[in-house]
């Protein structure tokens, strides 16, 4: 495993979601276009042969970049089938970007899930289907209903036993637009990313109401090689003990989310811990010690997060705190806005890869848990195959804590066999566009 050489220009599940827990201290929450720099040309106009428009502006800035997939404009009826339970309308008051966005609906007794299909043939028999093997997939979605979920496509490439599905859970208290790039969570048989026929999205819960607004569609420009990021919450002591030496000896560098009031306190991480860490290029990131920050008023919570920069800042941790890990992943829009005021990155849970060369928005990227270590390992599988980012979050590690040592130890020991880079939120934040 070969640590990467980076520079400033400017990061599951499985097939099984139900294998990693969200509860805890799963990661945090999105947040939507920074000042509709995410936006898509709103000009582009999805059609039914597939074609894409370009609106990449080639800046390494994060942005929507890429190509439109669809955008949902005009008449859908002509591009998408009837869903196969519920239902799907437009809505022209509510897009993510353009004059409409689409909607998709199931009424409480209904079928849990909403599926609906877009065909992609072309023309030219050489090149048939949507070209996907140098993308990802990245969609705007708003969560009405219900309070918990998760999204997902279905890639057929180029047939039901040749399949790769992405699926990203979303959190229960986001309500608005939202930008969420998707990586890979599961295969079926010898997919052709170069020859994908058919697309599905779908919106599924444990039968609870359905109303969920899509947009935006879009393939942005993948990595040439797979990524991994470590990231080890609350300031555990088990970080240093146990990690920090294993990691030494591989020079892997990773991220420890600080709750600065606990820093020397029983079980948690010392000051010269830190700093002996940070000189070794890991990062410590800002992770508030006032929880559930959207129970809190606005003048709270901005209080809560500036204080936890700050205080991580005054120690000397610059680089760090320039990321954000919230409180067990609670946080409202207003929560948001507040962080993308403070910070540059923003890790949440999601249960799955993500894209790992430039992220179409930077406080959405997902992490899968770690104690869930045969699924990490299959999700690690995926990433390196398609080249793709995985963060992967701990809290303790080693006998009597949340993960074993021979837990984790076996998903290092995997990683050690992948072509994949190891890097820490710095490194990764550095190297986007590259």
């Amino acid at each position: 495993m070969r640590r990467p050489t980076t520079r400033r220009t400017l990061l599951a599940t499985l097939g099984a979601a139900s294998t990693f827990s969200i509860a805890g201290c799963s990661g945090v929450i999105p947040t939507g276009p920074d000042d509709d720099s995410g936006a898509a040309d709103p000009s582009s106009t999805g059609t039914p042969n597939g074609s894409e428009t370009d609106t990449s502006d080639g800046s390494g800035s994060s942005g929507p970049g890429g190509s439109s997939i669809d955008d949902f404009e005009g008449n859908v009826g002509d591009r998408w089938g009837e869903p196969e339970n519920g239902k799907y309308t437009t809505d022209t008051e509510n897009a993510f970007e353009g004059d409409q966005s689409l909607v998709l609906q199931a009424e409480e007794g209904d079928a849990p899930n909403v599926t609906i299909t877009r065909l992609f043939y072309s023309d030219s028999e050489e090149n048939s289907g949507l070209d996907l093997s140098s993308h990802d997939l990245s969609l705007a979605v708003r969560f009405e209903q219900p309070s918990n979920g998760y999204i997902s496509i279905e890639c057929l490439a180029p047939a039901e036993g040749d399949k790769l599905t992405c699926r990203r859970f979303i959190p229960q208290e986001l309500k608005g637009w939202t930008r969420f790039d998707l990586g890979y969570t599961g295969k079926e048989g010898n997919p052709e990313p170069q020859s994908v026929v058919e697309i599905r999205i779908s919106v599924t819960t444990d039968g609870e109401p359905i109303k969920v607004g899509i947009d935006d569609l879009r393939k942005i420009p993948k990595a040439d090689k797979g990524k991994v990021m470590f990231q080890f919450d609350d300031s555990v002591a088990s970080a240093y003990n146990t990690v920090f030496p294993m990691f030494k000896e591989r020079d892997w560098q990773a991220g420890v989310a600080i709750i600065p009031d606990e820093i020397g306190s029983q079980d948690s991480l010392t000051t010269p811990n830190m700093r002996e860490m940070a000189d070794a290029g890991w990062d410590m990131m800002s992770h508030t010690s006032t929880d559930r920050l959207p129970t809190r008023s606005e003048q709270e919570q901005k209080r809560a997060i500036k204080r936890s920069k700050e205080q991580i800042k005054s120690q000397g941790f610059k680089s760090g705190a320039r990321h954000f890990v919230a409180p067990n992943g609670r946080v409202d829009t207003t929560t948001l806005d507040l962080i993308q005021e403070n910070h540059e990155t923003n890790f949440m849970f999601g249960a799955g890869p993500s894209n790992a060369k430039q992220p179409t928005n930077m406080f959405t990227i997902p992490r899968v848990m770690g104690s869930s270590p045969d699924a990490v390992v299959e999700l690690l599988d995926l990433a390196e195959e398609f080249n793709q980012l995985v963060v992967i979050q701990y809290h303790g590690v080693g006998d009597g804590k949340e993960t074993t040592t021979a837990a984790f130890e076996q998903v290092v020991n995997h990683v050690d066999k992948k072509d994949m880079d190891v890097v820490s939120p710095s490194q990764f934040l550095d190297s986007v566009g590259n």
